[in-house]
């Protein structure tokens, strides 16, 4: 286990699951220090808001790293212990009591990957309301610490899937633009796409990228392990500056101009980047093209444009592909 807090280095945090221990500060219990000790023996990182001291708080920069790590967080450890001293002026996780609404409306609403675990001891006053609403929506909710602890540690230590996406153009106004995507600015757009992929990916699922990722100073905000096969951006980068090569294989797991990838049911696809390089006798998985398609007679389109902003799941791709091949006619690839 290793600890991030609002003073840790800006790094890449990339490369193992986190969870973020939410939950009320002032006038709580340190129940975040136990949480740290009781998740100690597994290879993850724990995001803890609790500062060792006040002395030249700065509310801006724990506000944003707390966001930060909300949105890259792999789990979501909300607990809520007894209250144990009165805080003048505000009432009590009354923070927490707001970042629960809007990450339940950020993950479960949405049937993202990231998991929120809830768990809110019976002393807490306010505890019957917020577990009905959770209730009619069947997310349960933990009474003791221990039942909380032991949801997040199986969801912690659970296995990697398989994902793949295409045509981020991270950085990229130009795609913005011409893809008309619903985004009012280059920033906005990255930070949706960021959100959207952590949201379904973990730090151990493999996500393969079928080109054209854009701004490779996204790749340290993106959980997985990325596999890369190139796009027209990237192969036309690398004629006029081979040097590349070496950043792309750096920022990634791979760099493949293609790839044949046998899926978890045996059946085998194949990957490129554009429709026209796809193989006739076999399924393909391709982008390039943004939104313009979702499917052929023997492919998938997995660009980001034609799945909402977010990478597909590896059940996906195989739903897709039973459908193409055996439930949809002719009108659909007219």
């Amino acid at each position: 286990m290793e600890l991030i807090t609002p003073t840790s280095p800006a790094r890449d945090y990339s490369d193992k699951k986190i969870v973020f221990l939410a939950g009320p500060i002032k006038g709580a219990p340190d129940w975040q220090a136990q949480a740290i000790k009781d998740l100690a023996d597994l290879d993850i990182y724990v995001a803890n808001p609790r500062r060792e001291n006040a002395v030249n708080f700065n509310l801006d920069l724990q506000v944003n790293w707390e966001s930060r790590f909300l949105a890259v967080a792999d789990v979501i450890m909300f607990w809520i212990p007894p209250k144990v001293a009165d805080v003048a002026g505000r009432d009590y996780a009354q923070t927490s009591r707001f970042e629960l609404a809007e990450w339940m409306a950020k993950t479960h609403y949405n049937h993202t990957h990231k998991q929120v675990v809830v768990g809110i001891d019976d002393a807490f006053f306010g505890k019957s309301y917020i577990v009905k609403r959770l209730q009619a929506e069947n997310v349960p909710v933990y009474s003791t610490y221990a039942e909380t602890l032991s949801k997040v540690r199986s969801l912690l230590k659970s296995g990697g899937r398989i994902f793949f996406t295409s045509d981020t153009h991270f950085g990229s106004k130009r795609a913005m633009i011409l893809s008309r995507r619903p985004f009012s600015s280059v920033k906005e757009m990255d930070a949706a796409l960021v959100l959207n992929w952590n949201n379904s990916v973990a730090s151990d699922d493999v996500v393969y990228h079928l080109g054209d990722f854009g701004d490779l100073s996204m790749r340290p905000y993106l959980h997985g392990k990325i596999q890369l096969i190139l796009g027209n951006y990237e192969t036309d980068t690398l004629r006029e500056n081979p040097a590349l090569q070496t950043e792309l294989e750096n920022c990634f797991s791979s760099v493949l101009s293609h790839t044949t990838l046998t899926l978890k049911n045996g059946d085998t696809v194949y990957l490129t980047h554009k429709p026209s390089e796809c193989k006739r006798d076999m399924f393909n998985l391709f982008g390039h093209i943004h939104g313009l398609r979702k499917v052929s007679q023997n492919g998938l389109n997995v660009g980001v444009d034609a799945n909402h902003f977010a990478p597909i799941s590896e059940d996906d791709v195989l739903f897709f592909k039973n459908a193409i091949l055996n439930h949809y006619d002719y009108e659909v690839f007219l």
